[in-house]
């Protein structure tokens, strides 16, 4: 056996270790076993915990979280997991329903063997258990790869612990999953025990906060290594937060090398050139990219345009609007494009290879680029794990600028990064150039500008009228979040903000071409709140900026805004006469490193109450150790922002 050990921060965030190893089991150590509670069995500890001593939050622990991969002698991966979890109190009951994903596609795995009982402990240690009744298990298709097998946990209440085993398998060969130690909610021991056939090479790596520790433990003479962490605190949602896998303590692996029959080993795709290379030469990749798929009709069109820049988006508007998406995404077009173009339906990775296919046709230089949207989760950019990445997309060369393309991003314009990119890496594929590159909003910005025309009554009514055009990104996520539910983004946006605020009308304005914003119209009535004779007018409307989104004392992730902002208010309200005002101070906030900055400036004249709100955010990626300063900032701005003008209105 040899292993390569290299120890080194991971980029982007400071607290988390990362640990490459790679094995190959030469059957040189002696065996070791780790020393688990057996099944049923619990401690006095487990029977009476209340809460948990290093999550105090839970609603529900989970005991024990073991699972044991090995193969046979076809090389089926089989996997064997127990979990055990107390509930700790009411909200964690839904933890007793039962979920087990598994990859259904053309049966290639399958769950099997499970078992699963309910204890309950009553006074003086008294103990009932109840057993799940198999014919309550069911299974669910959850989309053309996924099933679920699905159960409810028998005779759950306060207290209850649950203990439930089942056993995954392989239709063949198949790399272990990633085995995570965490989820949201604590774990007081996750331990995994993986057999690898001596005919393989795997890598494996370990990613994990610094302040927790982990057993790697390899087991002498039997090809197995253990792993094994203990007493780890959820993993909750955190707003603006990166993917949450890019913060589970987990350990990953990839197959990195096979033995021939004569047991020479064969490197797979141990460098970035390897894998640009076994792309770029394979029969549902890079083969598909030169093939003449017959698009006379559509490469007639693009041969009318006059420039490079129009071809681009002749074929991007062509793919958007005639190859229907699945939903899902995809590195591959399994069936062929011309299967794609056909039946005018695919994939993510089946949309823009077809793209780039044509973008080649039509003479423009244009490459396919694995990417990793933000929910999905970084890459490691030491180590070409190709699952890391969900899907590809074109780039496409013109001029000297460079525009990545996504088929699936309906309202997103050429010369606009899609946003689910903004602040990842992406994997440029080509023999000769393959490269990582940053992908980077760019000069583009989420940028909105507001103006609001209106009057306030003698009984301190306020009736008025707001535009509000949307720029780049903006425009794209307000014109997905229309057209999906309009009603919904209406509410979210324009009324549950605001305290008494009812809408009249609302229009929106559907942009004719790229260049023009998406314009909101909105007519409104709002009761302003009164107490001891003074109307009290909260100025910052439509912002977006009304609540200071980060109000926990603890922060995990690091803060992805994912593109800067730009956000500009102009009020105009008419007051009745003979109303007194008593106008805040005009205020100007910057943060410490200049990327933020907040302006309000009031002031009335001749019966008229002006209000200039402006919001520029620069920074679009803040380390976490930076949290208590971007917290105390936008505290202080949201505080400013909403500081009431005070009116005394004429008896």
């Amino acid at each position: 056996m040899y292993m390569k050990l290299n120890w080194r921060k991971s980029p982007g965030y400071s607290y988390n270790t990362l640990l490459t190893i790679i094995f190959v089991f030469a059957g040189l150590f002696t065996n070791a076993q780790a020393n688990l509670p057996q099944w049923g069995n619990f401690s006095a500890e487990e029977i009476s915990m209340k809460e948990c001593s290093f999550d105090k939050e839970a609603e529900a622990i989970i005991l024990l979280d073991e699972g044991n991969s090995t193969y046979d002698d076809d090389f089926r991966l089989i996997t064997q997991r127990r979990i055990r979890v107390k509930i700790l109190n009411k909200r964690g009951l839904d933890w007793a329903n039962i979920s087990i994903p598994f990859y259904s596609k053309d049966d290639f795995e399958s769950v099997q063997k499970i078992e699963a009982v309910t204890y309950n402990f009553e006074q003086g240690n008294n103990s009932t258990f109840t057993q799940l009744d198999k014919k309550t298990i069911y299974k669910v298709k959850k989309d053309a790869y996924y099933s679920m097998m699905k159960f409810a946990m028998p005779a759950i209440k306060e207290g209850s612990i649950i203990e439930y085993r089942y056993e995954i398998s392989t239709k063949r060969f198949s790399e272990p999953d990633d085995w995570e130690f965490q989820y949201d909610i604590p774990v007081a021991k996750s331990s995994y025990l993986l057999e690898v056939p001596p005919t393989a090479e795997f890598t494996y790596q370990i990613q994990k906060k610094q302040s927790l520790p982990i057993i790697v433990k390899p087991i002498p003479g039997e090809g197995k290594v253990y792993y094994e962490m203990n007493f780890i605190p959820a993993l909750r949602f955190e707003p603006y937060m990166d993917a949450a896998r890019d913060y589970v303590q987990k350990v990953t692996f990839q197959l990195a090398g096979v033995a021939d029959r004569q047991g020479h080993k064969v490197d797979v795709n141990i460098t970035w050139r390897s894998l640009a290379i076994d792309l770029m030469t394979q029969k549902y990749f890079g083969s598909q990219l030169d093939k003449d798929l017959k698009a006379d009709d559509l490469m007639n069109l693009v041969k009318a345009e006059t420039s490079d820049f129009e071809k681009i988006k002749t074929i991007y508007e062509y793919v958007k609007k005639n190859i229907i998406w699945n939903g899902y995404d995809g590195k591959y077009a399994n069936d062929g494009l011309k299967a794609v173009l056909d039946r005018k339906k695919g994939s993510a990775g089946e949309l823009n290879l077809l793209m780039i296919n044509l973008l080649k046709t039509a003479g423009i230089v244009t490459y396919p680029v694995l990417v990793a949207e933000r929910d999905f989760g970084k890459i490691d950019t030491l180590y070409p794990f190709v699952d890391r990445f969900n899907k590809v997309v074109a780039l496409a060369d013109v001029d000297g600028k460079q525009y990545i393309l996504d088929a699936t991003q309906e309202n997103c314009p050429v010369g606009l990064t899609p946003y689910p990119l903004l602040n990842t890496r992406g994997f440029l594929v080509d023999k000769k150039i393959y490269n990582l590159i940053r992908i980077a909003p760019g000069n583009k910005s989420y940028k909105n500008v507001i103006t609001v025309n209106g009057m306030v009554d003698s009984k301190g009514s306020l009736t008025a009228e707001a535009y509000v055009k949307s720029y780049d990104y903006a425009r794209q996520i307000r014109l997905d979040a229309v057209k999906r539910d309009k009603r919904r983004f209406i509410n979210e946006n324009f009324e549950k903000p605001y305290e008494g605020l009812a809408i009249d009308s609302f229009l929106v304005v559907t942009p004719e071409s790229d260049s023009i914003p998406l314009e909101q119209n909105v007519r409104y009535k709002q009761q302003l709140n009164e107490s001891g004779g003074f109307i009290f007018f909260n100025a910052n409307l439509f912002t977006g900026l009304e609540k200071n989104p980060f109000s926990s004392s603890v922060r995990f992730t690091n803060v992805n805004f994912g593109f800067p902002y730009d956000v500009t208010l102009e009020e105009k309200i008419k007051l009745p006469e003979g109303v007194k005002v008593d106008l805040p101070k005009d205020k100007t906030l910057v943060s410490g490193d200049n990327n933020i900055q907040a302006v309000r400036q009031v002031s009335f004249e001749n019966g008229e109450l002006k209000v200039l709100i402006r919001f520029v955010q620069k920074t679009t990626l803040v380390n976490v150790n930076a949290y208590n300063e971007m917290k105390g900032f936008y505290k202080n701005m949201t505080d400013m922002l909403n500081e009431p003008i005070v009116l005394k209105l004429p008896n």
